[in-house]
């Protein structure tokens, strides 16, 4: 649905003027949910776009009171376009009760009539880290009633931005500083859910919002006032996190102003979920997740079984347990998506898959072991420990302001994955003679890692991509400061569940003022979760003209990140490099706190 800015209203009853009372202006200005329909934290706006407010620019709430007032009063034809500020001010101006919007804003209410709001759900869909608009996830709301028609329907509410360019770095100044085109949605549920699904093969967790139906009616009220907007997308305070979270406070207005700046989708989920807004939560995987999940449990010889038989549309001949039926079903939608399969082919073994899961319509997955979204730690980082470098000791810090990282516990994900920004390392010298002495190890922009296991019957590409200041070992031992961008390709594997391996190969650039050099390096490693509640992993590496060098510069790493903290990160690390048969190492401890 597309809306038109600047509806207008036909044959509005004009409301005779007369001034409101300080009294009640003031009672307006005092509601929470007046500061939530202005966008306001602690009384000022969360952004510096101002499009929002009658006269393009913001002042103070009781002045938008008064000229909300004043613009109903004097040009009521206006009131098509703030119907959540009139349901609103009908608590406390009499004479604006007898407005009725539906009666006489035609575009209005086809809008109400066509996108029900019988029951709201929270829609998030996990992280796809090769996005930069998706790679914190995604979070909307969805609409569920029966429309004006008598026909069941569900409606998604999304903002977003397009994202039309390769261009990362001028991707994150568009979005972080002067603000992106951004584009308000509403459209039929089901094209977002197929999209999130199956084209990008993201698990989505749909969560039933307890709201009271003059809750409901005021999130279709201010859906609409959105829609006549053009808010500008900023990937930090104004994303699809801001927009959701602003609905979701429809019910609880007066938390708006304990809720972060920086928002990211989760954020939402654990805002509504700490609130006790959610009734009830349902769990749909994305194919890749099923089957590579199942497959674990069915094995490989049965799942090659599976697989030949969906390829040849002879699923009559097989005998199928429960879970071999839903590894199944997964993996013929799996192979329809990849067109790996034909049409006709899809749908003989749909029909013939109905046949078996009808037998199984007493049993579920049972997935209470598999760690939901809003267990995680939050995504803002601040760090300090120890290091030992070069014979020295040194205080290290280590700050970002959303991330998810390698480090962290991805158990609940598809593989390995790790997106960070704005990622800032130092230390600060301890020995006696660099005592304060302060060194810069990185300032990345940007860096993201991918490692999606392949299976038997899926293949998936790892990545890697990062660019910014980092400190790196040259050929004569010396470790100096260059601009760096690197691209990686490779292959991850789960041996078993919880242990993995990966190959990839790593291309990138550096220069400083007096260096400019490409380099390869080729990477092996493993991952492994342990029963303490522990994650192992290993990194081997061999880096060629790294600053030039003639040599070659292997690197080994050797990680420990302990796990069962709320807020607390605890992370061991022992790095050994050599260059030329010497050998340069270093060991880590680091604290750190989630926010």
């Amino acid at each position: 649905m597309i809306f038109a800015a600047n509806s207008t209203a036909s044959d509005v009853t004009r409301t005779s003027y007369s001034k409101v009372d300080s009294a009640t202006l003031q009672q307006i200005v005092d509601d929470p949910l007046w500061h939530l329909l202005l966008q306001l934290k602690n009384g000022k706006p969360i952004t510096n776009d101002t499009s929002i407010y009658i006269s393009n620019s913001f002042v103070s709430p009781l002045a938008e009171a008064q000229a909300t007032v004043d613009l109903f009063q004097r040009s009521p034809q206006n009131i098509c376009n703030y119907p959540a500020r009139l349901r609103l001010l009908k608590r406390y101006i009499p004479k604006f009760k007898s407005i009725s919007l539906a009666e006489h804003c035609a575009e209005y209410r086809n809008f109400v009539e066509s996108v029900p709001a019988d029951s709201i759900k929270l829609i998030y869909a996990s992280e796809n880290v090769t996005s930069a608009s998706s790679m914190m996830g995604h979070i909307m709301l969805r609409l569920d009633g029966t429309n004006d028609k008598g026909v069941p329907v569900k409606h998604g509410i999304t903002f977003f931005t397009e994202l039309d360019s390769l261009n990362v770095p001028h991707i994150m100044y568009e979005t972080l500083m002067t603000g992106k085109e951004g584009v308000f949605k509403v459209a039929p549920y089901q094209e977002f859910e197929q999209f999130y699904l199956y084209e990008e093969q993201r698990n989505i967790w749909r969560y039933t919002l307890d709201f009271s139906e003059q809750q409901r009616r005021f999130v279709q009220d201010y859906i609409w006032e959105l829609g006549q907007q053009s808010p500008a997308y900023f990937f930090h305070i104004f994303n699809c996190a801001t927009v959701t979270q602003l609905l979701v406070n429809i019910a609880r207005p007066a938390h708006l102003n304990q809720v972060a700046s920086w928002l990211t989708p989760l954020d939402v989920v654990k805002f509504a979920q700490a609130n006790s807004l959610v009734a009830s939560t349902q769990f749909v995987p994305s194919n890749k997740w099923e089957i590579s999940t199942l497959e674990e449990s069915i094995g490989s010889k049965r799942a090659s079984a599976i697989s030949s038989h969906l390829a040849h549309a002879l699923l009559d001949s097989l005998s199928l347990s429960f879970v071999e039926t839903k590894y199944a079903l997964a993996l013929n939608q799996y192979f329809r998506s990849a067109q790996t399969i034909s049409e006709q082919r899809y749908q003989k073994n749909s029909a013939e898959l109905a046949a078996f899961n009808a037998k199984y319509t007493h049993l579920s997955l049972d997935v209470s072991d598999f760690p939901v979204p809003s267990s995680r730690q939050q995504e803002g980082y601040v760090g300090a420990g120890l290091t030992h470098q070069d014979s020295r000791s040194f205080m290290a810090f280590r700050a970002f302001p959303v991330a998810r990282r390698l480090a962290d516990d991805n158990r609940s994900m598809i593989g390995e994955t790790e997106l960070i920004l704005a990622d800032i390392e130092f230390r600060v010298g301890l020995a006696q003679d660099n005592l304060g002495d302060i060194y810069v190890d990185k300032a990345m922009l940007y860096q993201m890692v991918s490692r999606v296991p392949v299976t038997q019957n899926v293949s998936n590409w790892s990545s890697s991509f990062n660019i910014g200041i980092n400190r790196v070992l040259t050929g004569e031992r010396k470790r100096k400061l260059i601009v760096q961008s690197e691209f990686g390709l490779g292959f991850t594997r789960e041996v078993m569940q919880g242990l993995g391996v990966y190959s990839d190969i790593i291309v990138g650039a550096g220069a400083n003022k007096s260096e400019a050099f490409v380099y390869a390096k080729p990477v092996i490693g493993l991952y492994a979760y342990t029963k303490l509640n522990s994650k192992l992993a290993v990194n081997l590496s061999r880096t060629y003209n790294q600053y030039g060098s003639d040599n070659p510069i292997d690197a080994a790493s050797f990680c420990l990140h302990q796990y069962g903290f709320k807020d607390i990160t605890l992370d061991f690390e022992v790095n050994i490099q050599k260059v030329d048969n010497e050998y340069e190492s270093s060991a880590s401890f680091m604290l750190g706190y989630r926010f």
